[in-house]
């Protein structure tokens, strides 16, 4: 557990996410991401020089990747920071939250910006040298496509693997397109009163179409809507249950959040009467092939960790790139819907993987601002059948 890693209210931000080769296919990660901490800076009020280190959470190689942090804290504005860079595919802010805590926990730093940003768009394409090849021909990988396509250890893509859980667990293709349109729902609740909630954390982004003109990003690009009539003409392949409609989309973006000490998170925070603490973190793998679970399991973990129980929980997050990974969740811990996903999850607004647990990390808390406090549980699923989660009390 943790008992001394502290959250500003307000001391986050995530931009808007982008459907792939959308708005901003050509835009560097690394230098969208620090414009868009430096405009987060701007916006609260906060001088860069108040952070003793970053950690930077990212999976899809950039140019000058081999920089990383120290890179992003010079174009962000701090020169004299660094920290580590953190990668594990969708529970990359997950796992870099929890480096953080644990950072401010021992007392080895006292304000931690977590920054995250990925462009799953136009991914970089690598040649890896072969010299047993054919007259030295390299080795050819696309970092994302390939990524999509297999997973090297469960011999099978991330799809086949939700298709083995739907199978393990009897789940059907009704359940499965039933929870695709209560999740869409869902999201649609964030957008009423002129997208009331999620301006309550969103902030736009001027990205330059040219060398005299630019626009603003100020809303999530490239969400289809999803009704009964629509996941009903879609099809499966033979034996599977899961159509198109019932997983996520790649997308681009950027999240961000401060982790402090209670005292720093008192001074930064937008409303003092506020207080956000992180509880406990739990890591988990499930067996090979059947990554939706291992939500479920770091779930658990997290909830063990922090000698609590679901039914403590006010509200409950989860990375699910397919409907499996919530039914999964709702039949072995029993997750009640009226707390499950509200106002939105990464299956309808997309995964630009670095950034997706941090952006649904900050719908948790603003929920549970809403809702006058309590527990919220954050989970997800990431490559190789591994999981992530983290607990969070609001006061």
């Amino acid at each position: 557990m943790f008992s001394k890693a502290f959250v500003p209210y307000k001391g986050y931000w995530s931009s808007p996410f982008s459907r792939w080769q959308g708005m901003i296919q050509n835009e560097d990660s690394v230098y969208l991401g620090a414009s868009a901490a430096k405009q987060f800076f701007a916006l609260r009020g906060y001088t860069v020089d108040l952070f003793d280190s970053i950690v930077f959470g990212t999976t899809i190689p950039q140019k000058s990747w081999f920089y990383a942090s120290p890179h992003f804290a010079s174009l962000m504005g701090n020169p004299m920071i660094s920290g580590p860079l953190m990668a594990q595919a969708c529970a990359t802010s997950t796992v870099s939250l929890n480096y953080a805590a644990n950072c401010v926990e021992t007392g080895g730093n006292q304000t931690v910006l977590v920054a995250t940003t990925d462009r799953m768009s136009n991914g970089p394409n690598i040649l890896w040298p072969n010299p047993n090849g054919p007259g030295g021909q390299p080795t050819f990988e696309s970092w994302v496509m390939d990524g999509f396509a297999m997973d090297p250890m469960a011999e099978t893509s991330p799809t086949g693997t939700a298709e083995n859980v739907a199978k393990k667990h009897g789940f059907t293709r009704e359940q499965s397109d039933a929870m695709a349109i209560a999740r869409y729902n869902k999201y649609t609740d964030a957008l009423k009163n002129d997208r009331e909630f999620q301006k309550r954390y969103m902030l736009p982004l001027e990205i330059q179409v040219s060398r005299k003109k630019t626009v603003m990003f100020e809303e999530d690009e490239g969400i289809t809507p999803c009704t009964e009539e629509g996941m009903a003409r879609l099809k499966t392949k033979p034996g599977c249950v899961l159509t198109f409609g019932a997983q996520t989309h790649p997308a681009d973006g950027n999240a961000g959040m401060i982790v402090t000490t209670k005292e720093k998170a008192d001074e930064l925070s937008a409303d003092k009467a506020v207080t956000i603490q992180l509880i406990a973190y739990g890591a988990a793998r499930a067996d090979k092939a059947h990554m939706p679970e291992a939500a479920t399991f770091a779930a658990q973990n997290s909830l063990k960790n922090a000698g609590l129980a679901v039914s403590d929980m006010a509200a409950v997050k989860t990375h699910n790139p397919f409907t499996i990974n919530d039914l999964t969740m709702q039949k072995i811990l029993g997750v009640d819907e009226k707390i499950f996903n509200n106002y939105g999850s990464s299956m309808i607004f997309g995964h630009p993987q670095g950034p997706t647990t941090m952006r649904l990390f900050i719908e948790l808390i603003e929920e549970l601002v809403i809702l006058g406090g309590g527990y919220g549980l954050l989970s997800g699923c990431a490559a190789g059948d591994s999981g992530a989660s983290l607990i969070v009390k609001v006061n």
